[in-house]
C-alpha cells in the first residue's frame, strides 16, 4: 500500500487528527488561510504584505515592518481606533479654522496651480519691470 493516502478536506487543520473536534478545527482552517494571504501595505497600498511573526508584519515590496494583530494586519479593533483619531484631527483642523475665520483650503486642481503660479510669475515680472523704472 505505501503512504497513506494525504487529506484535501481538512486544508491544513489535518495535522490535529481527529482532535479538538471538527468546528474548531474549521475555525482553526478560516483563520490561518486569511493569515497566509498576501495583505495590502499601508504605505505603498500594494498586496505583498506577509507575516513574519506573531504581530509582525512586512512589507515584501517597500520593506515597510510594521506591528498589527497576531493573524491580521490591521484589526477590527485597530481599524476602529485609526478612523475615531482621524476623526478627531478633523474635528480639531475645523474647529482652528473656525476660531480664526478662515475657511480650510480647497483642494485644488493641476490646471488652476498652474494658472496662479504662471499668474504670480507675471505680477513678479511686472513688479520687477516697475522697481527698475522707479530707480532709473
Amino acid at each position: 500500500m505505501g503512504m497513506s493516502k494525504r487529506t484535501k478536506k481538512v486544508k491544513s487543520a489535518g495535522r490535529f487528527g481527529p482532535r479538538y473536534g471538527r468546528r474548531i478545527r474549521k475555525d482553526v482552517v478560516a483563520i490561518e488561510e486569511k493569515m497566509r494571504r498576501k495583505h495590502k501595505c499601508p504605505r505603498c497600498e500594494r498586496r505583498s504584505v506577509k507575516r513574519i511573526g506573531t504581530g509582525i508584519w512586512r512589507c515584501s515590496k517597500c520593506g515597510l515592518t510594521f506591528a498589527g494583530g497576531a493573524y491580521l494586519p490591521q484589526t477590527p479593533a485597530g481599524i476602529v481606533a485609526a478612523r475615531s483619531v482621524r476623526l478627531s484631527s478633523e474635528r480639531a483642523e475645523r474647529a482652528a479654522a473656525e476660531e480664526a475665520h478662515v475657511s480650510p483650503p480647497k483642494p485644488q486642481s493641476v490646471e488652476d496651480l498652474q494658472s496662479e503660479s504662471s499668474a504670480s510669475l507675471e505680477g513678479e515680472n511686472n513688479m520687477l519691470l516697475a522697481r527698475e523704472r522707479e530707480m532709473e
